[in-house]
């Protein structure tokens, strides 16, 4: 069964989420769930049919859990653009890190040149607004317009994603 129906398990999924380890998963999840329920399972239509609305629960699914992960990254980044936000960088890269693995590399690497190295100086090396200031001979207030820009654009992608 396996070897008839997963290429067209995973082309269905790929053809929704674009992400071939993703579209893996969810057929994969499909077809342990089917041996899990072996002997107890009772099909009224063809098995490629039932085979097809489980794949396509599998990426209702998925997306319902990415949304609700992306949801708790905008929480954050939100906090972040608040007043008051402080030098305590290491925990929200951790928790953004946690919630995006490398989506969120992909994003930094797509934003202007000085908001990446502004924006990787304070996440990534941990460096106060000062020191980056001084590191990059700009003012403090260059800087934080720098890491604004910053939180905005991946704001602003997260939330685009996410519809």
């Amino acid at each position: 069964m396996y070897q008839n129906y997963w290429k067209l398990l995973f082309a269905i999924c790929y053809k929704k989420t674009n992400n071939a380890e993703a579209s893996e998963e969810i057929v994969q999840d499909v077809f342990v769930a089917l041996w899990r329920r072996g002997g107890e399972l009772v099909v009224s239509t063809s098995i490629k049919n039932y085979l097809i609305k489980a794949t396509k629960r599998g990426l209702i699914r998925y997306y319902r859990d990415k949304s609700k992960n992306q949801e708790v990254l905008v929480t954050k980044c939100n906090l972040c653009a608040e007043p008051g936000f402080g030098e305590d960088t290491l925990q929200h890269n951790e928790a953004i890190s946690k919630l995006l693995g490398q989506d969120l590399q992909i994003i930094v690497d797509q934003l202007p040149c000085k908001c990446q190295k502004v924006y990787r100086m304070s996440r990534e090396e941990h460096l106060t607004t000062n020191e980056i200031a001084a590191k990059l001979n700009i003012s403090q207030k260059t800087v934080k317009n720098h890491l604004t820009k910053a939180l905005s654009i991946i704001r602003r992608r997260v939330n685009h994603t996410k519809d």
